[in-house]
């Protein structure tokens, strides 16, 4: 996660990634090759994907579906965190881990995803653009 965020915040690389995330032609205008940027873009998450499943093979068995439970998880992550920001990623990240072990404590194991879903709710209610996030 530190690597990420030092690669995303303080590198060429990184400022190019922003850049064409946030606006693409005006990207390309300043000399950016799109494609390129894109390609690194997607190896970037492979990489990122292929740690967090050597990681997770202990705990789960591998099948084509096993990554449905972890969507949603993924994505509601993303979303209190902030969009675009590694910091609240991490933030919320840890934030959602706590929440789904004490969730899990008190209401159960089949219930623990629960408390989630109402701090996400939460969250969103208080401040629309996530814990990090800034306006659009």
């Amino acid at each position: 996660m530190i690597a990420l965020f030092v690669l995303m915040r303080f590198t060429a690389t990184g400022k190019a990634i922003r850049a064409v995330a946030k606006e693409r032609t005006g990207a390309a205008l300043v000399g950016i090759d799109v494609a390129h940027i894109y390609a690194v873009t997607f190896g970037i998450g492979t990489a990122c994907l292929a740690i967090s499943a050597a990681l997770l093979l202990p705990s789960f068995y591998v099948s084509p579906r096993v990554g449905n439970a972890f969507v949603l998880v993924a994505f509601t992550i993303v979303v209190l965190g902030g969009m675009g920001s590694v910091v609240g990623a991490l933030v919320g990240g840890l934030v959602i881990g706590v929440v789904e072990s004490l969730s899990g404590l008190y209401l159960g194991e089949s219930l623990g995803q629960i408390g989630i879903f109402l701090i996400f709710i939460l969250v969103l209610l208080v401040r629309p653009t996530g814990l990090f996030g800034a306006r659009a």
